[in-house]
């Protein structure tokens, strides 16, 4: 199988690379997030094995960036460690805990034979909201609204977490590819904007309320 690696430790995907080959498969070392990105989208992969986070674009945002853009997404294996915010990781495939031990690695490879590639539909719906992610567009109420990639890619992050309060870290993670991302007010201008532009307010059965010091959270209000 041809697979992945994307770890922002050098030496921990040199072990990882000799271990598959030595299993008769082929690794390909990934030194960026966008250099998966760019491979995926250029290459056929049987899987790919991401450690979560990363210092230019961490494997959460990868994969989150891969179901929005590809009909083919590789199955997934997420490599994640104690610092990592509880649900970050839920649509990989398989969270195993790193560095990754010989069991872990035939768990991955289990789950990267046994796995179908992921193939989402162009459009999805979510919870009355309809999302197209070729034209970056949100369909609410019979209107349809065009909004910019990272103000998509966070009205969906919220829409498929309604009800659950989502922390800056996790957005910040899923959205911008960092949990660092200097300048928190960047995170809270982009959420009015897809409030208001979405018109996600009471009236409209809708409330994305900041949790005082932990993040934001949409929820349903019934009429």
């Amino acid at each position: 199988m041809k697979i992945g690696i994307y770890h922002h430790v050098p030496q921990e995907s040199g072990r990882l690379s000799v271990a598959l080959a030595r299993r008769g498969h082929k690794p390909v070392a990934l030194v960026t997030g966008s250099a998966v990105l760019d491979a995926v989208q250029h290459e056929r992969f049987d899987g790919l094995l991401m450690r979560w986070d990363g210092a230019e674009l961490c494997g959460v945002a990868v994969l989150h960036r891969l179901r929005q853009s590809l009909d083919r997404v590789p199955v997934t294996v997420m490599l994640m460690t104690g610092e990592a915010p509880g649900g970050i990781a839920e649509h990989a495939d398989l969270q195993l805990p790193d560095p990754l031990c010989e069991v872990g690695l035939s768990s991955a490879l289990t789950a990267f034979t046994q796995s179908r590639p992921r193939r989402p539909a162009a459009t999805e719906t979510l919870d009355g909201l309809h999302f197209n992610r070729l034209r970056h567009e949100v369909t609410v109420r019979g209107h349809a609204v065009q909004l910019t990639a990272k103000e998509f890619a966070l009205a969906r992050l919220l829409a498929e977490h309604v009800g659950k309060a989502l922390s800056r870290d996790t957005i910040m993670a899923g959205v911008w590819g960092r949990a660092d991302l200097p300048g928190s007010r960047t995170l809270d201008a982009h959420v009015a904007q897809v409030r208001k532009r979405l018109g996600l307010r009471p009236e409209n059965g809708w409330r994305l309320s900041s949790v005082y010091g932990f993040g934001y959270r949409l929820d349903r209000v019934e009429g």
